[in-house]
C-alpha cells in the first residue's frame, strides 16, 4: 500500500507545499477573479489531481487509484456546497470582489488544517473501535435528509459563536483597510479589520464542512494516504469553482437532492459493509448518477420561482432561483 510509504507521504505533502506556496505568491495577489481565470484554474486543478491519480494507478494499485479517484469527486461534490455557504458569507460582509482571493486562501489553508486532524482521528478511531462506522454512517444518513429537507434556508453568519466572541474580545473597524486583518484607527488604537472577521467565520465554518465530510469519505477507504491526498485535492480547486458557482449559481438549484443522494449512499454503504461489500466501482458509479441526475434537471426542469419572479417584477420576496 503506498500509505505505508515514508517517501509517498513525503511528496505529496512537499508538492503540497508548493502548490500552497503557487496559490499564495503567484496567484493569490489583490484583483477581481474572471469568469475565464475561474475556469481556466479549474481545469488546472483538476489537471493536477488527475495527474496524481495516474501516479497513484501507476505505483499504487487500480483499487488504491479508484478509492482516490471516488473520494475525490464525493468531496469535490461537497465542496461545492460549502463554496456556496462561502457565497453567503462574503456577501454578508461585503467583501471586496479584488480581496476574495485572499480571504478564499485563507479559508483553503483552514479547510486542509481541519480536514487533516479529522482524518487522523477519524482513521484511528475506526482502526481501534469498529462499531464507530455504524455512528458515522447513521450521522451521514441523518446529514443527507437535513440536506434534502432544508430548502433554501440561509446561513447566518451572524449566528457564529466564534465571530460574536471575536467581536466582545476585539474592537472591530467598519472598513477594510486592504487585505490586513489588523489596522490602526484614527485615534491610534489598533482594530480587527472585517476581513479577519470573515477568516473567523470561514475557519471556523470549515470544522463544520470536515465533520460532514471526512465520513463521507472514510465510507469509501480507511487508507490514510487516499483519504488525506484525495481531500486536499479537492480543497485545493475549490478557489477557481467559488468565482465559477459565483457566476452560474442558479444553475445549480436541484444539487442539494444530489448531494444528499450521495451522502444517503455512503452512509448506507458505511453501515452495512460488514454484510453488504459494494465494490468501489459501483459507488463511483452510483456517486456519479446522483450528481448528474440533479444537474441536468437544474437545467432541464422548470423553475417556478424564476416565472413567478419574471410574471410579477418587483413582488417583494420573489426569490431568483439561486437557492441562496
Amino acid at each position: 500500500m503506498l500509505s505505508d510509504q515514508p517517501w509517498v507521504w513525503i511528496s505529496f505533502n512537499a508538492l503540497l507545499a508548493i502548490l500552497l506556496f503557487l496559490d499564495l505568491v503567484v496567484l493569490g495577489r489583490a484583483r477581481t477573479v474572471s469568469m475565464r481565470e475561474a475556469i481556466l484554474g479549474t481545469i488546472f486543478w483538476t489537471a493536477v489531481a488527475g495527474a496524481i491519480n495516474v501516479v497513484i494507478f501507476v505505483f499504487g494499485s487500480q483499487t488504491e487509484g479508484i478509492d482516490f479517484l471516488t473520494a475525490y469527486i464525493v468531496e469535490r461534490a461537497l465542496s461545492i456546497d460549502n463554496l456556496f455557504v462561502f457565497l453567503v458569507i462574503f456577501t454578508y460582509f461585503g467583501v471586496p470582489g479584488q480581496y476574495q482571493m485572499r480571504a478564499l486562501l485563507w479559508g483553503i489553508v483552514g479547510a486542509l488544517i481541519a480536514r487533516a486532524v479529522f482524518i487522523a482521528a477519524g482513521v484511528a478511531v475506526i482502526n481501534a473501535f469498529h462499531p464507530v462506522v455504524f455512528v458515522l454512517g447513521a450521522f451521514l444518513i441523518y446529514t443527507a435528509y437535513k440536506l434534502a429537507t432544508s430548502g433554501d434556508s440561509e446561513v447566518d453568519p451572524e449566528k457564529n459563536i466564534a465571530l460574536r466572541l471575536a467581536r466582545k474580545l476585539f474592537k472591530v473597524s467598519d472598513d477594510y483597510d486592504g487585505q490586513k486583518l489588523i489596522t490602526r484607527l484614527s485615534g491610534g488604537a489598533l482594530a480587527a479589520t472585517p476581513m479577519l472577521m470573515v477568516i473567523i467565520v470561514l475557519a471556523t465554518t470549515d470544522v463544520v464542512f470536515a465533520v460532514d465530510s471526512i465520513p463521507s469519505v472514510l465510507a469509501i477507504t480507511t487508507d490514510g494516504f487516499i483519504v488525506w491526498s484525495s481531500n486536499a485535492m479537492a480543497v485545493l480547486g475549490m478557489r477557481p469553482l467559488f468565482f465559477v458557482l459565483a457566476g452560474a449559481v442558479a444553475h445549480f438549484r436541484y444539487l442539494q437532492y444530489g448531494l444528499a443522494a450521495v451522502l444517503g449512499f455512503v452512509g448506507f454503504k458505511m453501515i452495512s459493509e460488514d454484510w453488504i461489500h459494494i465494490e468501489t466501482n459501483i459507488s463511483l458509479a452510483v456517486i456519479l448518477i446522483a450528481l448528474a441526475i440533479s444537474m441536468l434537471a437544474s437545467r432541464v426542469l422548470p423553475n417556478n420561482e424564476e416565472t413567478v419572479e419574471t410574471e410579477n417584477p418587483g413582488v417583494p420576496g420573489a426569490s431568483s432561483g439561486s437557492g441562496e
